[in-house]
């Protein structure tokens, strides 16, 4: 397994202006370089204001003001497509995450939290490139 250094993301519910169009600052973090590409990201989840929803949005660059989008995956049925996302309100749980191969991303909370929230994030793949 070939994986990132352990990454830090910061959700700033007091940051004082939005980095892109659909940003709110009370429920996504900054922005995160994971150093290279990756298919998966490991989550640490901290203790969330209400239980919300934690999503995985990637973006293809590493600009503030790119609009991330949130990850779907086919079914393995390929009748249809879900989004990566889990609950949190207690915190202390891991989440792995399928990201496909994507380098750029924030984590969103799906409730308004009242304080600064930290996630550990660190992006691996299972095989080395060309294998």
């Amino acid at each position: 397994m070939f994986s990132s250094d352990k990454k830090t993301a910061t959700l700033d519910y007091d940051r004082a202006a939005t980095e892109f169009t659909a940003d709110d600052v009370d429920r996504f973090t900054d922005l995160v370089d994971l150093g290279d590409n990756y298919e998966f990201i490991t989550v640490e989840i901290p203790a969330l204001d209400a239980s919300g929803v934690v999503t995985p949005y990637v973006q293809w660059d590493d600009l503030i003001a790119s609009d991330p989008v949130p990850v779907h995956a086919l079914a393995s049925d390929a009748t249809g497509s879900y989004a990566h996302a889990t609950s949190s309100g207690a915190g202390g749980i891991t989440v792995i995450f399928r990201i496909g191969g994507m380098r750029y991303l924030r984590m969103y909370v799906g409730a308004d939290q009242a304080a600064n929230r930290i996630f550990y994030i660190r992006g691996f793949n299972r095989m080395a490139y060309g294998t």
